[in-house]
């Protein structure tokens, strides 16, 4: 393999595959970039067998062949090359780096044992927008689940039902739904992607770009610009959400997006619940108003929040951390917030804006 490139070639490569190189696997090969210089360009390529990126990049190949190389030394160097024309040169497993007057040596694995990130041969391709997708992974990644004991509840659910696109989320706490059009698609798909997954296309998708996902029974790749992103799809049966989101309410406030969050982030500074393990913030909403007292034995602080309000004077505890998550996602002036009790599923949602909504269970306290 000779390949004849830049520094901003390289980095550009790194930077889009790193954070698919596996972090807990015993074997070396998955710990590496793999590196194909081809007719087409340069490919780069990393996967901890569950999430895999590819990137193609049109550099001057004056040979073709394959290396694997250590991901995290390989990145170290490259972040450290001068911003010169480089040559890249392979001899067996290993590769010199020529520079200025000057190279580099670098020792690889053998590339006959990287796994394949196999195409799907063939099955369902569905164009979506890069915004609108991008904005509805933000609006519901957060509240996916971190542990994996339960793998359903750290994916979101995809569903495709032709002209209809939606993504939700839920750690069993809180929910996060987001719905929009597909104008045209006569397709249909249903899955649980995995977070990691979702966060690596809201990073890698510009915000002009159209994507295409082609969909099989347990795998999706997501193709955009130069860039492939391979996914396994996460086995089990998502919960019926739409059976936990309330359709009534005895309390409907509407509240400045802004100052709630900025209220909230405040209280939860002296909200440290030792036996919970959480930040608990009270809001007693009463004549058109939301009163936060909260006391510790750092301090207490007190906060009176003017709100428009329909129906019911109630008090509810909530998880600091999860009002906060929503409403900094929240790009409305305005935040509705709906309520049937101090117990029952609270839906947040921007105002003048149904295709959006956040619920979240009050604590019990």
């Amino acid at each position: 393999m000779i390949i004849l490139c830049t520094k901003e070639d390289l980095l550009s490569g790194v930077n889009t595959v790193q954070r698919a190189v596996s972090t807990k696997s015993t074997l070396p090969i998955l710990q590496g970039i793999k590196l194909s210089a081809t007719k087409e360009g340069l490919w780069f390529e990393a996967t901890d067998l569950e999430l895999g990126i590819r990137i193609l990049l049109p550099v001057n190949i004056q040979e073709e062949g394959e290396v694997v190389l250590p991901a995290r030394l390989f990145a170290e160097v490259v972040r450290r090359l001068p911003d010169s024309s480089i040559r890249i040169e392979s001899s067996g497993h290993n590769i010199n780096i020529f520079y200025n007057d000057s190279h580099f040596e670098l020792n690889g694995y053998d590339p006959e044992e990287y796994p394949e990130m196999a195409d799907i041969p063939s099955g369902d391709v569905i164009e979506l927008p890069g915004p609108t997708f991008k904005n509805m992974i933000k609006q519901t990644v957060f509240a996916c689940a971190v542990e994996e004991t339960r793998p359903v509840f750290t994916g979101l659910l995809l569903q495709i039902e032709k002209e209809k696109i939606s993504l939700v989320s839920t750690d069993t706490h809180r929910l996060a739904y987001s719905k929009s059009l597909l104008n045209g698609n006569e397709k249909e798909f249903s899955g649980i992607i995995p977070s990691k997954t979702m966060q690596e296309i809201y990073r890698l998708v510009g915000d002009e770009e159209f994507l295409n996902i082609k969909v099989s029974k347990s795998r999706v790749i997501f193709n955009f610009n130069n860039i492939q992103v391979l996914t396994r799809l996460i086995e089990g049966q998502f919960p019926n959400y739409k059976q936990v989101i309330p359709q009534t309410c005895n309390t409907k406030l509407l509240i400045n997006t802004r100052k709630l969050l900025d209220t909230v982030e405040r209280a939860s500074l002296l909200s440290r619940d030792n036996y919970l393990k959480t930040n608990t913030v009270r809001f007693n909403i009463e004549n058109s108003s939301i009163n936060i007292n909260q006391y510790s034995e750092l301090g207490k602080i007190s906060e009176q929040l003017e709100i428009e309000q329909e129906g019911e004077d109630v008090a509810i505890s909530f998880n600091a951390k999860y009002i906060i998550d929503l409403l900094k996602i929240i790009e409305t002036d305005k935040v509705i917030l709906e309520t049937s009790g101090p117990y029952s599923p609270c839906v947040f949602r921007p105002e003048n804006n149904e295709d959006y909504l956040c619920l979240v269970l009050p604590l019990r306290n």
